[in-house]
């Protein structure tokens, strides 16, 4: 512990200093986090110690990407026939990536003498279900896009990433279930994450509506930024002890952080008074260090894994199913899914395109899973490592191809004007969701982008 404050220090400058490398290179900053992590990992800065000291912030980063996703989610331009049309596309499409991701680790692996465990691919496919919001957005920001593709977009990522949760809890109790069916039934396999998901809703629902009421009382939202924060960590703190609860009586119900957030953030932003500013400036750079040593943790975890080539191997096996299957399944099981809801072909043909970025959100769940299997060892342990290993080699890759996927779709969808600024993939910000815009993604006037308050999840 007495290196705790050494070690956020040379985190958080080290991965200033390599993400700003990175944006001169026209590559997303996020990548240059968690190389700063396999750096600090490598080096034995950030040790295996100095990783279990800091993961209170994998829960405090999950939380407020998840806030963040609840906001993006309300989405007043959106009818109630539409929202079901959208639904049903995520539906198909995030049904798709985990079927097809779980069935190529599972199959394909074992027919190169490198077979996973069911759950272990059933996980693999949960955590494929997910997208970035931030990467994607970016692209509309910065090239002021506008038509259906876009006017449905993050909607779609932030439902994407609810469906992520849902799956990943439901596979994790599976997967505890195939380790020690003795103590777990199948019935609470079935029930229990179920009870947990409806118990994050109702606690982001109680937290927003205790949180509106002053906000809306309030001319001046920025003058609630400690109250906004601090609910945002009661919330998380208050599931991790009821977890810790409900573990003692021998129950698995999980209540989930980041859904429950999402629910928190959902409700603020849909209930909030028009004429408050729907998230303060100061607020986005308040969480971006903490969003910051996320990745960089990452990153050190990564780091661990590169010095045992054998696991390596697996790993760059894993990694190739994984983002095949996941490109596939994404772009097919969107135009599937566009295509029954009788879309405009314009969705059908390029939203699956602008659904391949994966960072923030993903790499969470991959650290609950880690988390989850590594305290009870053995075979758990390993699939939990490397799971995370996978997802995290994978992020780096998709964080500099997926950006261009989204603006080449959009180009090909005729939403991207011909005269705009120049896409840089690292330029985005992770709260900026301002009212009133050319359309409800854009922010209504250009700045300047900083690392500090600007972050990719």
């Amino acid at each position: 512990m007495e290196l705790f404050l050494l070690t956020i220090g040379a985190a958080l400058v080290l991965a200033y200093v390599g993400a700003s490398i990175l944006k001169r290179l026209g590559i997303p900053q996020t990548l240059g986090f968690m190389l700063a992590g396999v750096v600090l990992g490598l080096t034995q800065i950030l040790t295996e110690q100095g990783i279990n000291d800091l993961r209170f912030f994998v829960a405090l980063a999950l939380g407020l990407i998840g806030y963040n996703i609840g906001h993006e989610l309300s989405n007043p331009e959106l009818t109630g026939s539409r929202i079901r049309k959208l639904l049903f596309i995520v539906i198909i499409e995030a049904t798709a990536a985990f079927a097809l991701v779980s069935f190529l680790t599972y199959f394909l692996l074992s027919s190169i003498s490198f077979p996973l465990p069911l759950p272990t691919a059933l996980l693999f496919g949960a955590v494929a279900s997910a997208t970035a919001p931030a990467a994607t957005a970016d692209v509309v920001w910065e090239s002021k896009c506008e038509g259906p593709v876009t006017s449905s977009l993050m909607f779609v990522l932030a439902a994407d990433d609810i469906a992520a949760v849902i799956l990943t809890n439901s596979a994790i109790a599976f997967a505890l279930w195939t380790i020690d069916s003795s103590t777990i039934t199948l019935t609470s396999v079935m029930i229990e994450p179920v009870i947990g998901i409806i118990g994050s809703v109702v606690l982001g629902i109680v937290a927003g509506f205790v949180f509106l009421y002053p906000v809306n009382k309030q001319k001046d939202r920025g003058k609630l930024l400690e109250l906004e924060i601090g609910m945002v960590i009661l919330l998380i703190g208050s599931i991790q002890v009821i977890n810790g609860y409900l573990d003692s009586l021998g129950f698995y119900i999980h209540f989930s952080d980041i859904f429950a957030a999402m629910v928190f953030g959902y409700v603020v932003r849909s209930r909030i008074s028009k004429d408050k500013e729907q998230v303060p400036e100061l607020l986005e750079r308040v969480m971006a260090p903490v969003v910051m040593i996320f990745f960089v943790m990452v990153g050190a975890r990564m780091a661990q894994l590169l010095t045992t080539s054998e696991s390596l191997l697996l790993i760059a096996l894993t990694a190739g199913l994984y983002l095949g299957g996941r490109t596939i399944a994404k772009y097919f099981g969107t135009a599937l899914g566009a295509r029954i809801v009788n879309e405009v072909p314009a969705i059908q043909k390029y939203l699956g395109g602008c659904l391949l970025c994966q960072a923030g959100v993903a790499l969470g769940l991959s650290f609950v899973i880690e988390e989850t299997f590594v305290a009870l060892g053995g075979d758990a342990q390993i699939m939990g490592i490397l799971i995370l290993g996978v997802v995290a080699a994978s992020t780096m890759i998709l964080e500099m191809v997926g950006p261009m996927a989204v603006k080449k779709s959009l180009s090909a969808a005729g939403e991207l004007p011909e005269n705009g600024p120049l896409f840089e993939p690292d330029e985005v910000k992770l709260f900026d969701v301002p009212e009133k815009a050319p359309c409800s993604l854009l922010p209504q006037e250009d700045s300047d982008s900083t690392i500090d308050d600007e972050i990719e999840v």
